[in-house]
């Protein structure tokens, strides 16, 4: 058999499983059907709900202007997939091609693509970020609850981190006449994306806008009360600042998986 019929022969009967249900898993899918493949498809997904957006979590559904069920990104075309949604994978058996799922079961491969994206960095004090308050903004559930916690009115919203995502939700509380203060590590706001220049302008912008900008500082604790909830931040200065919400936004690493640290055997 020549190699143009194996590949004829996988395109028509072969099995890929794509690891990571976004964006990029899911136009990797919709490529290989335009590409003529019309073997079994399986698409593995840690959360609940097809594929959606990210971006407008930090901007229009934090304003309300978008509800959160509303990012679902549009599909080009049917996939024809088998869904497998809200069970991370868990492993990789090459011994048996298959993909380990948390729940025990195994997906058999011919072909598998990882493309589980980033995750947002936690809090890295595990106590700390359990405490009632603290939020990071990746998921809709995420970008939900710190839309309620903002509505709530908070005497005060500490974001850890000026980036893209810490500075428009900074821009919302401000919007909002909600005090808020920022602690950034670097000089200035948006420095490791857009440089130094438009660094200081955006934090000239910022302040200008009522926002309590620290820059060179780092955030050393978050206090929690009695009943478990975040009131305090203590920073590398030591000042401190008290607040009832925190976001951390801190940027993203890499997701081996999509489901935390697995044993990829």
């Amino acid at each position: 058999m020549s190699s143009a019929d194996t590949l004829q022969g996988f395109k028509r009967d072969g099995r890929i499983v794509i690891v990571g249900a976004s964006l990029a898993g899911l136009r990797t899918a919709e490529a290989l059907r335009d590409e003529g493949f019309t073997g079994s498809l399986t698409m593995i997904g840690d959360e609940l709900g097809e594929p959606y957006d990210r971006p407008p979590l930090s901007k229009q559904v934090l304003t309300g202007w978008v509800p959160a069920g509303g990012t679902k990104l549009p599909r080009r075309r049917d996939i024809d997939a088998e869904w497998l949604l809200g069970v991370p994978a868990s492993g990789l058996d090459l011994a048996t091609n298959q993909v380990l799922l948390a729940d025990g079961r195994g997906v058999p491969f011919d072909r598998m693509l990882i493309s589980t994206g980033v995750r947002a960095r936690p809090w890295p004090v595990e106590a700390e970020a359990a405490l009632d308050g603290v939020f990071v903004v990746r998921t809709r559930e995420d970008a939900e609850g710190l839309q309620r916690a903002i509505a709530a009115g908070p005497s005060r919203v500490l974001i850890i981190g000026a980036g893209f995502t810490g500075s428009e939700i900074a821009s919302i509380c401000r919007e909002r006449d909600i005090a808020v203060t920022v602690a950034e590590l670097a000089p200035a706001p948006l420095v490791g994306g857009l440089g130094a220049m438009i660094g200081e302008v955006a934090a000239d912008m910022q302040r200008a806008h009522g926002v309590d900008l620290r820059c060179g500082v780092k955030v050393t604790q978050l206090e929690g009360d009695a009943q478990g909830r975040v009131r305090r931040a203590h920073f590398s200065d030591g000042s401190a600042v008290d607040a009832d919400v925190v976001v951390v936004a801190l940027g993203a690493s890499a997701t081996p998986s999509g489901c935390g640290t697995p044993d990829w055997r």
